[in-house]
């Protein structure tokens, strides 16, 4: 699925990301771990191709992005990732399905196609009878489940999750760790980031981070402080 190799980014003199090396294999479910500071939001940023200004090689499917122009990388985001954020990013003037749909906006797809692709996805995150709601209407953990929703309506190979249960209590955070674990299941590759042992233990496999350094196992880490 993808392969970095000594990734390393800088903000002037402040290193934030160094030697990164990582692979992920199709249908992995990886989560990343580490302290705020660490260097995680960077990386997920390299990772769903979001910024292109980093040392090393980072390639995607086998092709790298690295020089592509901004619409490219837009199509490319648009037909292979999808993602979700610990805070929603919903537009709160769309309703539910509006806001699932935008993924399709530029699709070349027929408009009963999408909109059989939109109902599919409210059924799969449970939200039937929610889609003329807006976001305000909705409690946390079903804003949640509207961008699970959004990002999954186009079918991508990977999704990339900041931290998708950070603002939820401990129940709604099972049934959204639920969801992303059918979705694995489904062969769906999942990156996630997250600060929280019992989220991380949905994944296949975590890596940690910190001071911009990955390391297989949580003992690298300690040793290392």
């Amino acid at each position: 699925m993808l392969k970095v190799t000594d990734v390393g980014k800088t903000y002037g003199k402040f290193t934030v990301l160094q030697n990164i090396d990582l692979e992920v294999a199709d249908g992995e479910f990886l989560a990343i771990m580490g302290p705020s500071g660490s260097g995680k939001s960077t990386l997920i940023n390299i990772l769903g191709l979001l910024d292109q200004s980093y040392t090393g090689e980072y390639l995607l499917e086998n092709k790298s992005y690295k020089e592509v122009n901004d619409n490219e990388l837009s199509q490319i985001r648009g037909d292979q990732l999808g993602f979700v954020f610990q805070n929603f990013k919903l537009l709160t003037t769309y309703n539910v399905y509006e806001n699932i749909e935008i993924p399709l906006i530029y699709s070349k797809k027929e408009q009963s196609k999408k909109h059989e692709m939109v109902e599919d996805v409210i059924k799969k995150v449970g939200l039937t009878g929610k889609e003329k709601n807006r976001p305000a209407e909705l409690s946390g953990g079903q804003q949640q489940r509207v961008a699970i929703a959004r990002a999954i309506v186009n079918r991508p190979k990977l999704i990339i999750a900041d931290e998708p249960t950070g603002a939820l209590d401990s129940k709604t955070s099972k049934e959204i760790m639920g969801i992303f674990t059918k979705l694995n299941q489904a062969g769906t590759t999942i990156i996630m980031v997250t600060h929280d042992s019992e989220v991380s233990d949905y994944a296949m496999r975590t890596v940690y981070i910190r001071d911009g350094r990955l390391y297989n196992d949580e003992k690298s880490v300690k040793n290392h402080d």
